[in-house]
């Protein structure tokens, strides 16, 4: 397989390229308003902002610095504080070469971004995701460079290091970009070196042609500043623009969504850039990177679009198990740590950005915002994007004849346009009840599951103050910041309903639409239609829609949560016998029999059940003494032994040896599990003035292989409960 430095890996094709699908910012309304120019206006990418026209996105570059910036004096008295502020951002920006010319696909060491070390990286998420990159000898530079101080893997502090030592000389100094990224380089340390300079925000690929010169009009802002026609005139234009876009570069998304109940506004990606889509070069499966932590966007409202150490590793790591459990997820390829760039939360602590990838990051709260707003035309726009393009609905059309053509033929119906948004509303539900049925059945907890939080996809994305729980009990909270618990493990399913009904509302009177004609829209024909006639059409959708639709989460839910926990119990066969029964007779009492007891050492000791169900109360004795977490009022031996009783009535009919159903319940009951205290731990020794990046690839190694058995005393330590997660809830600040 052929194997690419980072600004050359290939693209999705353009019709398929989000930025050539949505609709931009119209103060970027172009990857060529990115670079540099006189009268480019660079602050707009950073200062938060309303954005309008009906955009999905912003393009935007990643800049990771302290925020508030720091600015220098003007440098002369002709210039104003204002102009010193652009001049000042222009040198973080792409430059420009020639106009006219094509412009490298590059960014390094210009203005002085943070220098960086890679702390972590995902061999998994390599292999999953982007096994065309050329990672050089990252893996094994971490592995030399456990515990070692003051060393980096890009940045200007690379050059004050020496060729002494752990670190290998092919990395120190400077270099021109063309060392770094030319093609005919197999050094493994410039590749890695490139990787990191990837990761970090320091190399960007900005894409543009020949046919598209860069002049003083293409810069940030220019033609927003001087347009003064009103919002409808500009989505026109916006709209069409689409498909022609040729140039690219890195974007943040413009989402909405309900937080705790409540809507929020704009929100969007305010601490996050993606920088690619690519394929799989096997599978074909469109992949899409991302930096978090990559510094300020239009969307990050009072924050400093900056992320800490603790939880980029924390989402690089959950990220690894709930790949190896089987639970649809987004990956992080790789962390790298900003060691001189402080972040302030509670106390002041390291930067870092995750690299992190999906097959898209778009969420419910991006349908929201456009509904709200009602900006119809740029709803059709997604829907007909995600339909096509992110579920592979062929039969979807893009774009098309607008309304007021078909009008002017006079009722000629043209060609046809098959119903997406009800599709597309049965596909996020029943993606996302998949997901939910597995947080439910291994104890996940994600903490904030506002609208903007639920993939589209049915990934889970977004780790935040997530926890997998300990002492068995249905009302715990994981997050510090939820007081009233709307987000605790029992609610989940619900939450999940609710983030649905959010979703039909957004697509209401395009769904009602639908069912009336039994077509899709045509493009400007929502914006055509009265404000009555939406209404009627939302009515519609209400009425015939949203209880299927919420029947549909809850049957696919329980479907999906009885598979997985009638496999975790080794029960796989008795599933004909219906969810009811599953609920009541075994799972429901389970929960109840060993409230307090730790959830993933009970489900481990219960592998070795089948094999010694002539002694259950000497069974109950052990497994209580072994995964006791120190909770009152917790289950006794008694509770554990009537519910081991009535568990061997359901093994007796599974007719299978013992050593069978044991073996296939260690299969998928793990016995490690990631726990706070361990990523706690793990944040704690690389914030050190030695960085322990050997005790992080340990625990990585862990989450990627949790089914293991784990037996050597240093490993048995960290399968153990531990501190308990009510001791250290982390916050949304997370």
């Amino acid at each position: 397989m052929p194997r690419f430095r980072p600004l050359s890996l290939p693209t999705v094709p353009l019709g398929q390229q989000l930025t050539a699908n949505l609709i931009p910012d119209p103060v970027t309304p172009d990857a060529r308003a990115l670079v540099a120019t006189a009268t480019s206006y660079p602050s707009l990418l950073r200062r938060a902002r309303v954005v309008r026209d009906g955009a999905h996105f912003s393009f935007v570059t990643p800049l990771p610095l302290a925020f508030p910036y720091e600015f220098p004096p003007p440098s002369n008295d002709s210039v104003s504080d204002a102009e010193s502020v652009e001049r000042y951002l222009r040198d973080f920006e792409p430059q420009r070469t020639n106009p006219g010319a094509a412009f490298p696909p590059a960014r390094q060491h210009s203005p002085p971004f943070p220098s960086a070390r890679l702390v972590a990286f995902s061999p998994q998420a390599h292999a999953t995701c982007l096994p065309h990159l050329d990672v050089g000898d990252t893996h094994a530079w971490l592995q030399q460079t456990s515990g070692v101080q003051k060393v980096y893997s890009s940045g200007p502090s690379i050059e004050s290091q020496t060729s002494t030592g752990p670190v290998d000389s092919a990395a120190t100094g400077a270099a021109e970009p063309s060392h770094l990224y030319g093609q005919d380089r197999s050094d493994t340390a410039t590749a890695r070196q490139a990787l990191s300079d990837w990761a970090s925000g320091r190399a960007l690929r900005v894409n543009i042609q020949e046919s598209e010169p860069i002049n003083d009009e293409h810069g940030t802002g220019v033609h927003f500043l001087a347009r003064h026609e009103d919002d409808v005139q500009n989505t026109k234009q916006a709209l069409a623009a689409l498909h022609t876009r040729t140039s690219y570069g890195p974007w943040s998304l413009r989402y909405g969504g309900h937080q705790f109940g409540q809507w929020a506004g704009q929100l969007g990606d305010g601490r996050t850039v993606s920088i690619l889509e690519t394929l799989h070069p096997e599978t074909g499966a469109r992949h899409e990177v991302q930096l978090k932590g990559a510094g300020r966007t239009p969307y990050s409202r009072f924050g400093d679009g900056l992320a800490t150490l603790k939880s980029s590793v924390r989402e690089f790591l959950v990220s690894e198990y709930m790949a190896a459990l089987g639970i649809p997820t987004s990956y992080s390829l790789c962390v790298v740590s900003l060691p001189d760039l402080p972040v302030l939360r509670e106390t002041s602590t390291t930067a870092a950005v995750n690299m992190r990838i999906a097959p898209s990051w778009l969420r419910i709260g991006n349908f929201e915002l456009h509904s709200i707003r009602g900006e119809w035309e740029s709803v059709r726009v997604l829907g007909e994007y995600v339909a096509r393009e992110m579920y592979g609905w062929t039969d979807v059309v893009k774009g098309g004849e607008t309304w007021a053509d078909a009008e002017a033929r006079a009722g000629c119906e043209g060609e046809p346009r098959p119903p997406w948004a009800a599709r597309l509303v049965k596909e996020v539900a029943k993606r996302n009840a998949k997901t939910f049925a597995l947080w439910q059945t291994y104890g996940f907890m994600h903490g904030v599951l506002n609208t903007d939080n639920i993939s589209l996809m049915g990934d889970t994305i977004d780790y935040g103050p997530y926890a997998f729980m300990d002492a068995i009990n249905e009302d715990e909270i994981c997050n510090h910041s939820d007081m009233m618990g709307r987000y605790s493990f029992k609610m989940q399913p619900t939450m999940l309903v609710y983030a649905i009904d959010r979703l039909m509302d957004a697509l209401a009177p395009v769904l009602g639409f639908e069912h009336v004609h039994g077509r899709a829209l045509r493009p400007g024909e929502l914006l055509a239609s009265t404000k009555e006639e939406r209404q009627m059409w939302a009515d519609q959708a209400e009425e015939v829609l949203y209880d299927d639709v919420r029947m549909l989460v809850q049957t696919t839910l329980l479907d999906a949560w009885a598979t997985a926990w009638t496999t975790r119990l080794g029960i796989a066969s008795q599933r004909r016998i219906g969810v009811d029964r599953i609920k009541s007779e075994i799972v429901d009492p389970f929960f109840k029999a060993f409230y307090g007891l730790d959830m993933t050492r009970s489900l481990r000791m219960l592998c070795d059940f089948p094999g010694r169900t002539n002694d259950i109360e000497a069974f109950a004795v052990s497994l209580v003494q072994d995964a006791a977490a120190g909770v009152p009022d917790c289950a006794s031996q008694a509770d554990v032994a009537a519910w081991l009783h009535q568990f061997k009535t359901w093994l007796d009919a599974e007719a299978r040896p013992a050593s069978e159903i044991t073996n296939a319940m260690k299969r998928v009951n793990p016995r490690f599990v990631l726990r706070n205290w361990i990523t706690d731990d793990v944040a704690e020794r690389l914030e050190s003035n030695a960085p322990d990046t050997a005790f992080l690839e340990r625990v990585r190694t862990m989450c990627a292989n949790p089914f293991e058995n784990y037996a050597h005393e240093e490993d048995a330590e960290l399968c153990t409960v531990g501190r308990l997660l009510r001791t250290n809830t982390p916050s949304c600040s997370s």
